[in-house]
């Protein structure tokens, strides 16, 4: 690294992460292993860039080799503990990947076996099978081994937390003003997110009230916030390692669905952190929950998504890894070290919405919040 900022973690961090990695190529029979989901590559040599296209990694036995543009060195240096960079041209790259999959053919040889990830652009993938290299792609180890995080990781998304928990409170203030607006409260939250942050959020801030708290994934548009809840979602991050949090506040006296859906948002959550632990099976959570939450009342909406994997993340979104999710339809059970979102949302569509959560980690006997406070309506 050029000494011009600070690394993310130290370099025993990497190793380990490595080590981890190719034990895992090893037990699926690969030589080598080219990653290049952005996250992925950072979790393996610590490089990132606000660069969007695919600058992929190659992981061997032994050697570890970064593919950048050549506008992305000084990135690479910076940032990255890869002892090899190579550079292609920034403006063919989409005619340099055939290149780099032609090169990595020759220095691993047409012998190996490569797995590429589901992110590698086809153009790499053609260029190894044009040098008659055997391929095995959709190997996404990477994600699958940094499902389960070290004690360095978690703590960053404890750090994390802390600039969560700063968006939370002044979205709260921003909500409890006279006249507000959704805007105003994003902007709010924006603010206490990165008052102190060393990143930012792959996904924006979310802010949705009245009727539109009942559409998934609206957002604000400069409207006065209306008597009745109003939800909120967003993430602090501290090196891209993501802390998300759903809260909802309520202006007015609450209606009759509001108070329905605080409460079953309130019941989900908890049943999921008093369920969760080691060794539990994935879906003997979900059968938990789900008869906790009882029948749904006619007219309510959940994802039936009682957890999935958060940590480090690059844009578009948050959930950056392996398809781990806490849901009836997955038999495998949670491990400790592993880190989810608990998306506690319940909507009557078009007519209001209520949303809680916490990120929580899984530990030996159980389940440890992450985020701050208590999941509960706020009442303004």
């Amino acid at each position: 690294m050029s000494g011009a900022e600070e690394p993310s973690f130290p370099a025993a961090e990497y190793e380990q992460r490595l080590s981890r990695v190719r034990a895992a190529m090893a037990g699926a029979g690969l030589d080598a292993l080219v990653v290049s989901r952005p996250a992925a590559v950072e979790y393996l040599c610590g490089y990132f860039s606000a660069e969007t296209i695919p600058q992929p990694v190659l992981v061997t036995g032994s050697d570890l080799v970064l593919f950048v543009p050549d506008f992305e060195v000084g990135r690479a240096v910076a940032s990255s503990y890869a002892p090899e960079v190579r550079y292609f041209r920034y403006a063919v790259a989409h005619l340099a990947y055939a290149n780099v999959g032609d090169h990595v053919a020759h220095q691993v040889g047409t012998s190996a076996r490569i797995g590429t990830d589901s992110r590698t652009p086809i153009a790499v993938v053609d260029g190894l099978r044009a040098a008659s290299v055997s391929v095995a792609t959709g190997a996404d180890i990477t994600d699958t081994v940094r499902l389960v995080m070290s004690p360095a990781e978690i703590s960053a998304v404890e750090t994390a937390a802390e600039s969560t928990q700063r968006g939370v409170e002044a979205g709260i203030a921003a909500a409890a003003a006279p006249g507000a607006t959704d805007a105003q409260v994003a902007a709010a939250i924006s603010a206490g997110l990165v008052e102190r942050a060393t990143s930012r959020s792959a996904w924006q801030v979310v802010v949705a009230t009245g009727k539109r708290a009942g559409i998934p994934h609206s957002t604000w548009r400069n409207l006065p916030l209306v008597d009745g809840s109003t939800f909120l979602e967003f993430a602090g991050t501290h090196h891209r390692y993501h802390a998300p949090i759903m809260r909802s506040v309520c202006r007015g006296e609450p209606s009759a669905l509001v108070k329905t859906l605080a409460n079953l948002s309130e019941t989900c959550v908890a049943a999921v952190l008093e369920t969760a632990r080691a060794g539990v099976a994935c879906r003997d959570v979900a059968e938990q929950v789900t008869k906790a939450l009882g029948p749904l009342p006619d007219g309510v909406v959940f994802h039936e998504l009682y957890g999935y994997p958060v940590g480090l993340a690059h844009p578009p979104h948050w959930m950056d890894g392996a398809p781990f999710n806490i849901t009836i339809d997955n038999p495998e059970p949670l491990e400790a070290g592993m880190v989810f979102h608990m998306p506690g949302s319940f909507r009557s569509i078009g007519l209001g919405g209520v949303g809680l959560s916490q990120t929580f980690v899984i530990e030996e006997n159980g389940t440890r919040p992450l985020t701050h406070g208590k999941a509960e309506m706020v009442y303004l």
